[in-house]
């Protein structure tokens, strides 16, 4: 192992992130290419769907340099020719003289990049990093399940209420922790919401503030169709879904519409997920509310991320979900806590 290898697989995986929300649906992957005197002579990461990969743009810039260096790649190197030629190959004609590689890519179509190297004489290592394969958990669910990336997010009271205490703001969060959360926005593919939420705050789901790297799509689980037609959802600055029983007519309402048949009132939330993978490419997506309507995807276990913000604030209000202790029900790793302004924000892994 090179003796700076988990240094530069560090630097290589702070790159991949410069992509996401332009990357998605292909995954977030950088590279770092070092000379035998372990300099740094290439960097790059995958900027957008559809350019470069990370491997082409680290050999642009390292140029005759890259010939005996090696390259430090998240993920294993494409093998195929899709939209941009395969990275395997790029590596080879490069002169490139080993590849440590993160993570096996988990996509049949683009695997065997590891053969394709040692075949030309290249000397591989693979990490099987944990690092890697986090970052390219939601690419793999995805590949593997054909379900998006389910982050359930909510704003609750230090006491575990979604609910406000009377006479306050109606915002849980303070002003830095909901900047944070238009941020996070901007790098997602859907938001989906309960008709609870439409009905009672009347967002907007959509990334103000600076410019976006992507719009969210806006999906609304509304059974019987309780939504106001002209609620902010329904607005025509992003796109939106409205997920309806079979049963109702949605033709007063002027966005896309999905109609499924209810299994015992309720919508199968993983036939649902499947549908918007596959007809809408979401890879990552965000179930903001209400409390029951996370609820239910937590009991039908298709939640991957936690992303909860808690407030300083008490409540004496006894009618509501305790997140506290839905919290502490799951099986979760905590991997981020942090301030966000009077607010912590916390974030988890639900694991198995």
């Amino acid at each position: 192992m090179h003796k700076n290898t988990q240094q530069h697989i560090t630097r290589a995986i702070e790159l991949a992130k410069l992509g996401h929300g332009l990357a998605e649906p292909n995954p977030m992957v950088g590279c770092v290419i070092v000379n035998d005197a372990g300099e740094i002579v290439g960097e790059g990461y995958h900027e957008k769907f559809g350019e470069a990969h990370a491997e082409v743009n680290a050999l642009k810039m390292a140029g005759d340099r890259a010939k005996g260096a090696t390259a430090f790649v998240t993920l294993e190197p494409c093998n195929h020719e899709g939209k941009t030629p395969p990275c395997a190959l790029a590596l080879i004609d490069a002169g490139i003289s080993k590849v440590v590689i993160g993570s096996i890519d988990p996509h049949q179509l683009s695997t065997g990049g590891v053969n394709s190297l040692k075949n030309a004489g290249i000397d591989v290592e693979v990490l099987d990093d944990e690092a890697c394969n986090r970052l390219l958990a939601p690419f793999t669910k995805r590949v593997l399940t054909g379900l998006p990336w389910v982050i359930c997010k909510w704003a609750q009271t230090i006491d575990g209420s979604t609910i406000t205490p009377e006479g306050e703001s109606p915002w849980i969060s303070c002003e830095e922790s909901v900047n944070r959360v238009q941020e996070e926005r901007g790098c997602i593919d859907g938001i989906l919401v309960g008709a609870s939420t439409v009905i009672k705050d009347n967002p907007k789901l959509t990334v103000r503030g600076k410019v976006q790297r992507r719009m969210p799509i806006r999906i609304v689980l509304d059974p019987s169709l309780r939504s106001p037609i002209n609620a902010n959802v329904f607005n025509d600055d992003a796109k939106t879904i409205l997920v309806h029983d079979s049963s109702s007519d949605s033709s007063d309402y002027s966005c896309e519409t999905i109609a499924v048949e209810l299994a015992d009132g309720s919508f199968d939330l993983s036939a649902l997920l499947s549908t918007l993978s596959k007809s809408y490419d979401i890879t990552n997506l965000i179930v903001e509310g209400g409390a029951e309507t996370i609820k239910h995807f937590l009991d039908a276990s298709l939640v991957d991320e936690l992303w909860v913000f808690k407030s300083q604030a008490k409540t004496d209000c006894t009618e509501y979900f305790n997140m506290n202790d839905v919290i502490e029900q799951l099986d979760t790793e905590c991997i981020l806590e942090r301030p966000s302004g009077v607010d912590t924000e916390f974030r988890y892994l639900i694991n198995g």
